[in-house]
């Protein structure tokens, strides 16, 4: 199923604005259908019968308000109480595998997050590792609240609260814990045959705390004595600073020294910790569906089989006939006491060319609009397979500009946004359109973003009210465009690799899965990082539409995405890439200028490559 916008064509400015305050009212009236004691009910109604249908006509039977109202506001309840039962099973399994895992529990308890064990669920679960970070985050704020409220007496003592006080510890035990904590990684890596490089260099951070600990003692026991706003953050500025005073500024000692407080503190929070968890409600952890009221109103679903509070022509498949003759259909929207109105509703000629391909009208979602337009919104959902929806239009339009040369291997190197943004191991161009989305994308960053932020703090620091509330509006305003600017880059670019797949006859394409996490880091690398278009979605659509052009399967494959764009790929040596130098690099070795993302991209494609079965795209959920 996909979601599309259509247009809403009313006889004049009047005419909408009353059909707009109409569809307010529905929506005002859905809003008051969701009460605390609904959601209650609804909660304990879908564990017995996951069913939207049951579940919806008991609700209805219940309420015994507005059949359409009803309906429309249960769905979202129905979709809303989804997601929280699957968020449950998220958070059973998240302590199921804490409890198992004594050091990663202590460090979820101390800073909200466990690295750990973040890598180890995304792999598990197959999901982002942001959603998995967010998770972490929200479960301990959600356990706090819980244990605060059941634990009071013995809450503070136990020192439970986040980003508050540590239990008071001394330089003793700090020492003790570095020495512990040496030789439980040094025990446990003699287990393993060979180390990486990454266990290698965690190995040597410790041993260099060690030989520093003079110095790295009382700065830890500082920070575990003083009260923290972030410990995660805090932490971090402590790590950088431990670095810089033993004269080691470039060495990142963050995992190291986070691990020495986990062992400082294990033993206070190992005796009542454990147990706390396991008898953790967690339907208490996970909130109720509209607990907090989101910004936004719910829009009000139609094609119901009901009394209609907002009138159309025909079912949803005379509609899907009517869409696919004429491009248009008429909706009416009555009122007690005053005349109905009516107003067109026209299909966007891709939206139609979709209709015509065999997709259907599954449903409408009408929401009221804001001032000064007071312009309703109708999104149409569509259902059907995905040869459906299948465009080739935009992948032929690139195939001009791409040279015919062929190549059965090609390596994709993804940067920030910007005339590098994709590179190949072969030369080839970006095509206009791309660059200018990406030119408009970061004006707004550099410029209009932090004009408008200086005027609104100037406009504060005047107490300048009216002007303020104008320059927020305007900032949300700009946000808005630059993330659509950002969506219209990731909706083109499949198409772009995918002419480039075809164009070149590939049958391998190389990629690298870029694990770095920019949260709470500031700089150019974080900036990049958030501006790359970097998503498993975009590489696998662009094979699955090269592959239909080209009447056979297109690889996709992961390497390994260490020192692609610090190793010369000629002559092996090493870039020096210094502040500034993004693009262009010297080589230590032969002295020669590289191009540091065509350079990368040679390495993905001369690396050996793990496949990447096409089992997820395309996604059932579009």
């Amino acid at each position: 199923m996909r979601s599309y916008q259509v247009v809403l064509n009313c006889a004049d400015q009047s005419q909408r604005e009353e059909i707009n305050q109409r569809i307010r009212t529905l929506e005002d009236q859905q809003e008051q259908l969701l009460t605390p004691q609904v959601i209650t009910q609804a909660v304990e109604l879908y564990r017995t019968n996951p069913k939207e249908g049951f579940f919806t006509r008991q609700l209805c039977k219940a309420v015994g308000q507005s059949p359409n109202i009803a309906e429309s506001a249960f769905h979202w309840l129905y979709i809303a109480i989804k997601g929280k039962i699957d968020k449950e099973k998220k958070v059973q399994g998240l302590l199921n595998f804490l409890l198992k895992n004594p050091l990663q529990l202590i460090e979820w308890l101390i800073f909200g997050r466990s690295p750990y064990t973040e890598r180890s669920l995304e792999n598990f679960w197959r999901l982002k590792r942001r959603y998995i970070i967010n998770l972490l985050t929200s479960t301990r704020t959600q356990t706090d609240s819980y244990w605060r409220k059941k634990h009071y007496s013995s809450y503070f003592a136990d020192f439970l609260e986040f980003n508050t006080l540590l239990p008071t510890c001394s330089q003793s035990e700090v020492l003790q814990a570095l020495d512990d904590t040496l030789f439980y990684q040094q025990h446990e890596f003699s287990l393993i045959p060979q180390l990486t490089k990454n266990q290698q260099a965690f190995l040597k951070k410790l041993k260099l705390l060690k030989k520093e600990q003079q110095i790295v003692v009382p700065f830890l026991t500082s920070w575990i004595n003083s009260p923290q706003d972030s410990r995660w953050k805090s932490l971090k500025d402590l790590a950088e600073q431990l670095a810089a005073i033993i004269g080691k500024p470039s060495r990142k000692l963050f995992s190291a020294v986070r691990q020495i407080i986990v062992f400082t503190l294990f033993d206070q929070y190992m005796q009542s910790v454990p147990q706390l968890v396991k008898v953790l409600p967690i339907a208490n952890v996970v909130p109720l569906p509209f607990k907090r009221k989101k910004k936004g109103r719910l829009p009000i679903k139609l094609l119901m089989k009901k009394n209609y509070v907002i009138t159309r022509q025909g079912n949803a498949q005379e509609l899907t006939d009517q869409i696919k003759k004429q491009g248009r259909i008429e909706l009416g929207f009555p009122s007690k006491g005053k005349q109905k109105l009516t107003a067109q509703v026209h299909f966007p000629l891709k939206v139609v060319e979709y209709i015509r391909n065999g997709a259907s009208i599954k449903v409408f979602q009408v929401s009221s609009g804001q001032a000064p337009s007071y312009k309703p919104r109708v999104d149409v959902v569509l259902e059907g397979a995905h040869a459906c929806f299948h465009s080739a239009k935009l992948l032929h339009r690139y195939l001009a500009t791409i040279p015919a040369k062929k190549s059965s291997i090609l390596g994709l190197d993804i940067n920030r946004l910007g005339q590098y943004m994709i590179v190949f191991n072969i030369p080839v161009s970006l095509p206009p359109d791309l660059l200018n989305l990406a030119e408009q994308y970061d004006h707004l960053s550099t410029k209009v973003i932090d004009e408008l932020n200086r005027g609104f703090l100037r406009k504060r620091k005047e107490y300048d009210s009216r002007g303020s509330c104008k320059l927020k509006s305007e900032l949300n305003r700009v946000y808005t465009r630059r993330h659509r600017l950002l969506c219209e880059i990731t909706r083109r670019l499949p198409h772009f690799l995918a002419a480039v797949l075809v164009k070149k006859q590939t049958k391998v394409l190389k990629i690298e899965r870029l694990t770095a996490d920019p949260t709470g880091t500031k700089g150019a690398l974080a900036k990049a990082i958030y501006t790359m278009p970097d998503s498993l979605f975009i590489y696998k659509k662009a094979v699955w539409l090269a592959s239909l052009e080209l009447g056979y399967d297109v690889q996709l494959e992961t390497v390994p995405p260490y020192h692609t764009s610090t190793v010369h790929y000629r002559c092996g040596g090493i870039l020096a890439r210094q502040k500034g130098q993004y693009d262009v690099a010297p080589c230590k070795k032969c002295g020669q200028q590289v191009n540091t993302h065509s350079n990368a991209a040679q390495n993905i494609a001369s690396l050996k490559g793990i496949f990447l079965p096409p089992d997820s795209f395309p996604s059932p959920h579009v």
